[in-house]
C-alpha cells in the first residue's frame, strides 16, 4: 500500500469536508484512488473482446468480517469473433480456481500475471455460438480501505459494527468475481445469490427476489433485468436494517420502492432519516428534468458504509456520506454514467460532470437560486485554481487523471452549465438532456454524440464550444473599459486566456450587468476577439458594471475601469441613427463609414446576415429573423465595434 497516496486521498477528503452540507465536497465521489501499477482501465487481454456477455449468475458466500469469497459464477456469452479458440477472463491471482466448466465440461485454466486467466479450447467455438462458462473459486482477496483501493472493503467501526462492501470502479471487479473489464460490454441481466452469516443482510442490484434461511445464515437472491456494466455490480454485507418506502411519479399512478440498508438505526435514523427520505422527491424531480428514472421497474436505494463518499452502483448506491447534494450526485449517475455509460474513459465527464451538475440542480430547486450560485462559485474557484487542463481525459492510463476532481467533476459540471447558458431556452437545454439520455439509454455514448444532439436541438454548429471548453484547456479573463456619451454606452472588452497555446480566444456569449443609481440592466454580448468594442443604447447614467453577474461562464474578471476617452476613435461616432430599434420589418442604419463590413449575428453566435456597405446607409431586413436580440458587428479600417439590435 502506497501510504503517500493514501495520505493525499485523506487530505483531499478532510480539506473538502470543511464546506459542510451546503458545499458538499466531503470527498463526494472523488475517486482519486490508490491504484495498482500493473493495470490499466481496459480489458487485460484484447481476446476478451471476442465474446459478448448476456447473463451472469452469482452463487457466492461472503461475510461482513472478512474479504473471503467462495462459490461459483456462471457467464453466458456469445462468440463475436470469427472463432473463439481461447476463453480469457480476469480474476485476481490471490483467488484460487477450484474448477472450470465450459458448456458443462471441465477444462484447464492457466494464469498469467496477476489476473489474466486463460482456457484453451480443444475445438474453437465458431462465430455467434452461445456458450456458458462456470468458474468455481475461493480465497481471500486483498482488502481495501474504503478509498476505492480494492474490490472488497472490510471495516470494523468504532461501535464494533463490522461491514464489507464491494467497489469495483474502475477495474477492481476481478478482486471478487471472474469478470471482463470492458465498458463496451454491458451484461443484459444478472442473478445474484449471496449467502451471508446470521444477523446480516446482503444488498445488491435490482429487486430482492427472496431471502432463504440456511444453517448459520441466509441466502439473498437479487435480480436485475436491466443492462449493467461490470463495475456497477455490487454487494454489501452488514447487520443491516431494511428501511424501504415508496416514491410516486408526478402525473402518474406509478410508484417505486426506495430501499435503504442502514445499520445502527437507533442512532442513525433520528439524525439522517430526513436526508434519505428526500431521495424520493429528488427521483421525481430529476425524472421531470432527465426523463423517467431508467430503472423504475426495479428500485433505487442505498447501502450505507464507511465509504468517504459514494459509488453509484446501479439501483443501489454504496454511500458513506449523508449529505443531500451527494445523494443527488449519485442518483444523477443512474441516468448519466449507469444507464448511459461513457464509451471510453476519456469521455468520463459525461458521467462525473453530469452528476456534479446534478448537485447544482438539486440545490437550485430545493434550496434556491442564491444557494446554487454560491455552490457553483465554490466549484468554479476550484477549477480556476490552475490555468490548464482539459475536461476530455488526455491520459487514460492514469487513474488520477481520469478521476481528477477539478477537471472531470467540476469543470465537467461547468461545461454542462455553460451548455445551459448557450441554449435558446431552459426547455431546450433539458430537451437535450432527455434526448441524449433516451437515445443512448442502456448503452454507451461519446462526447461527439452529445455534441451532435446539442447542435441539432440548438440549431447551430457546436464545434467551437466543444473544442474550447471540452478538448481545449484554460479559461478566459475579461477586463472592461467603459464610457458613456449621452445615451450611448461604449464598452471595450479585453480577453486574455490562461493557456494561450490551447485556446487563444474563447468565443462565447457573455452577460454584462450595467449598473446605475436608478437601477441595473443585464445585457448579452457576443465576445470572440482579444479586444472588442460594443455600443449600447442606455438611457440611465452608468456608474459601473459586472462581468457575468450570474456566474454562467467559467472565467475570471480583470480590471473594470471608466475611460472617458473611450469612443474618441471608434466608428460608432459616425452613426447618427439606428431606427427603428426594436424593429419589425427593418432596421435603418445611417451615416456609416464607407467600405464598412456589417455582420449580423444572433445571440448564439450564428451569422444570419452580412454585407459590405459602399454608401453611408443601409436597411437590414428584420422581417427575415425570429424575434429576439441580435448583434451588429461593424468592421472598418482595423476598427471593430458592435451594436445591439432588437427584433420584435
Amino acid at each position: 500500500m502506497n501510504l503517500k497516496l493514501l495520505s493525499s486521498a485523506l487530505l483531499f477528503c478532510l480539506a473538502n469536508a470543511a464546506y459542510g452540507d451546503s458545499f458538499n465536497q466531503s470527498c463526494q465521489d472523488a475517486k482519486t484512488r490508490l491504484y495498482r501499477t500493473t493495470k490499466t482501465t481496459t480489458v487485460a487481454d484484447t481476446a476478451e473482446n471476442n465474446y459478448d456477455i448476456q447473463y451472469l449468475k452469482f452463487n457466492i458466500t461472503l461475510s461482513n468480517t472478512s474479504t473471503a469469497v467462495s462459490g461459483d459464477v456462471t457467464t453466458r456469452a456469445t462468440v463475436t469473433a470469427t472463432s473463439l479458440p481461447k476463453y480469457i477472463f480476469e480474476l485476481n491471482s490471490a483467488l484460487t480456481i477450484d474448477s472450470f466448466k465450459l458448456n458443462g465440461i471441465l477444462q484447464t485454466v492457466t494464469t498469467s500475471g496477476t489476473l489474466t486467466r486463460t482456457v484453451t479450447l480443444t475445438t474453437a467455438l465458431p462465430s455467434s455460438t452461445l456458450f456458458t462458462a462456470q468458474v468455481y473459486y475461493h480465497g481471500t482477496s486483498p482488502a481495501g480501505t474504503g478509498f476505492f483501493t480494492h474490490g472488497l472493503n472490510q471495516s470494523t467501526l468504532s461501535s464494533g459494527t463490522q461491514i464489507m462492501y464491494t467497489c469495483s470502479d474502475p477495474d477492481w471487479a476481478s478482486d471478487w468475481w471472474p469478470c471482463k473489464s470492458s465498458l463496451q460490454d454491458k451484461i443484459d441481466s444478472v442473478d445474484m445469490y449471496v449467502t451471508v452469516p446470521s444477523g446480516t443482510k446482503a444488498g445488491s442490484n435490482g429487486l430482492l427476489v427472496s431471502t432463504t434461511p440456511i444453517s448459520g445464515g441466509s441466502q439473498f437472491h437479487w435480480r436485475t433485468h436491466y443492462p449493467i456494466d461490470y463495475y456497477l455490480i455490487s454487494v454489501a454485507v452488514a447487520p443491516y436494517v431494511d428501511y424501504t418506502y415508496y416514491m410516486h411519479f408526478t402525473g402518474s399512478t406509478d410508484s417505486m420502492p426506495v430501499q435503504n440498508f442502514f445499520y445502527d438505526t437507533a442512532t442513525f435514523m433520528p439524525l439522517y432519516k430526513s436526508n434519505f427520505d428526500t431521495t424520493g422527491l429528488i427521483i421525481d424531480y430529476f425524472s421531470q428534468l432527465y426523463g423517467r428514472y431508467p430503472y423504475w421497474k426495479e428500485k433505487y436505494g442505498h447501502c450505507f458504509s464507511n465509504l468517504g463518499g459514494g459509488m453509484e452502483h446501479q439501483t443501489m448506491t454504496t454511500i458513506g456520506v449523508t449529505q443531500t447534494p451527494l445523494i443527488a450526485h449519485e442518483l444523477t449517475h443512474q441516468w448519466f454514467g449507469d444507464c448511459v455509460t461513457y464509451a471510453s474513459w476519456a469521455d468520463i465527464w459525461l458521467s462525473e460532470g453530469f452528476a456534479s451538475y446534478g448537485e447544482q440542480l438539486f440545490v437550485e430547486h430545493f434550496q434556491g437560486i442564491n444557494a446554487a450560485y454560491n455552490y457553483r462559485t465554490a466549484r468554479y474557484n476550484t477549477v480556476l485554481s490552475s490555468p490548464t487542463g482539459s475536461v476530455y481525459v488526455d491520459d487514460t492510463t492514469s487513474v488520477y487523471r481520469i478521476f481528477d476532481g477539478r477537471l472531470t467533476y467540476y469543470k465537467g459540471a461547468a461545461v454542462v452549465h455553460m451548455l445551459r447558458f448557450m441554449a435558446p431556452s431552459d426547455s431546450v437545454f433539458f430537451s437535450v438532456l432527455k434526448t441524449y439520455q433516451q437515445t443512448y439509454a442502456y448503452g454507451q455514448a461519446t462526447t461527439t454524440k452529445l455534441k451532435n444532439i446539442v447542435a441539432t436541438l440548438y440549431s447551430r454548429n457546436m464545434d467551437t464550444f466543444f473544442n474550447q471548453w471540452v478538448y481545449g484547456q484554460g479559461y478566459p479573463t475579461y477586463a472592461v473599459q467603459y464610457n458613456q456619451i449621452g445615451n450611448i454606452v461604449y464598452l471595450q472588452i479585453t480577453q486574455t486566456t490562461s493557456d494561450t497555446a490551447s485556446v487563444k480566444v474563447f468565443a462565447t456569449p457573455l452577460e454584462l450587468q450595467l449598473r446605475s443609481a436608478t437601477g441595473d440592466t443585464a445585457i448579452k454580448v457576443y465576445n470572440n476577439q482579444p479586444v472588442q468594442l460594443y455600443t449600447i443604447m442606455w438611457g440611465k447614467a452608468i456608474n459601473g458594471l459586472n462581468v457575468d453577474p450570474n456566474n454562467w461562464i467559467l472565467n475570471k474578471t480583470g480590471a473594470i475601469v471608466r475611460n472617458n476617452n473611450l469612443a474618441a476613435n471608434t466608428i460608432e461616432n459616425t452613426i447618427t441613427s439606428v431606427y427603428p430599434n426594436p424593429a419589425t420589418n427593418e432596421w435603418h442604419i445611417a451615416n456609416i463609414a464607407p467600405q464598412t463590413l456589417l455582420v449580423l449575428i444572433d445571440i448564439k453566435g450564428n451569422t444570419v446576415w452580412k454585407q459590405n456597405v459602399t454608401g453611408d446607409s443601409i436597411s437590414i431586413p428584420a422581417n427575415k429573423f425570429t424575434p429576439g436580440n441580435y448583434l451588429l458587428q461593424m468592421y472598418h479600417a482595423g476598427s471593430h465595434s458592435t451594436l445591439k439590435l432588437v427584433k420584435q
